[in-house]
């Protein structure tokens, strides 16, 4: 397979998909999520405590909200990936156990997906739904962590529902679009030359407490993509490049709470 190359304007169609096809740089990426479903599957369907808040009239626009069994003040929110056009919030359940034993509350946000849906409206939709999670829920936290994974981190972003989050976890994200334009994901997307700038979070000023994540095996473009975000908004970014991760297992990193919550927080 030939090398995969950091973004240029004039790069053909095939550098661009080679650059962000992070299914085709991982070997074994089909038994990582099949390993995702199984787990998220079996911790579905053995929690008591959850609640499915439907926020939208889409058949996707639905959070689960996974509470621990005791009483607790703190919240993860998970945004979950898959360039706007694949994957279910459903995929990711298995990441709740070790903050559920922990006494922390887990949230997951499903969203319509392109192409049914522009970006611009899955934009809209998330930040529906972050609001009516906040709504309905959001009296019982204290302590709230927004975190995004891959298109998820973008989303997480580009949410003007942001005020009553205490911190934010991006994950291997996409900031700026335009190294997509000549990817196969991109026409899905139905993105105005315009909305190259508006879409972008690379062109919007992080919020304090913010802290980003990508795996030191990623493709260079994915690690290129959060370098940058990362210098643009120093100081209030701070990034960790996770050793011996791809754009898949850097999720583990994920299982370990103390990483999101150390010792002197909840």
């Amino acid at each position: 397979m030939s090398e995969a190359k950091l973004y240029r304007p004039d790069w053909s169609h095939d550098e661009a998909n080679l650059a962000y096809d992070n299914s085709r740089a991982v070997a074994n990426v089909l038994e990582i999520t099949h390993q995702w479903s199984t787990d998220s599957d079996a911790l579905a369907s053995q929690w008591p405590h959850q609640e499915t808040i439907s926020y939208g009239t889409h058949s996707r626009e639905h959070i689960q909200l996974f509470l621990p069994s005791q009483v607790t003040d703190t919240l993860m929110i998970f945004i979950h990936g898959g360039y706007w056009q694949m994957r279910a919030k459903e995929d990711f359940y298995f990441l709740s156990k070790p903050y559920l034993s922990r006494g922390i509350a887990m949230a997951y946000i499903g969203y319509p997906l392109a192409p049914e849906y522009p970006l611009r409206a899955i934009v809209q939709s998330v930040d529906h739904g972050l609001r009516k999670l906040q709504d309905q829920y959001g009296h019982l936290f204290k302590h709230q962590t927004l975190c995004g994974w891959s298109a998820g981190a973008h989303l997480a972003l580009m949410s003007e529902s942001n005020a009553w989050i205490n911190q934010r976890l991006l994950i291997s994200g996409i900031y700026d679009l335009a190294p997509l334009v000549k990817t196969r994901f991109f026409p899905a997307l139905q993105v105005s030359e315009e909305e190259l700038l508006t879409l972008s979070p690379q062109h919007r000023s992080i919020k304090p407490n913010t802290h980003l994540w990508v795996g030191q095996e990623e493709l260079p473009e994915l690690q290129r993509q959060s370098i940058d975000y990362s210098t643009v908004n120093s100081p209030n970014g701070t990034l960790s490049i996770i050793p011996n991760c791809n754009h898949f297992t850097v999720l583990n990193m994920l299982l370990i709470p103390s990483r999101v919550y150390p010792p002197t927080t909840p």
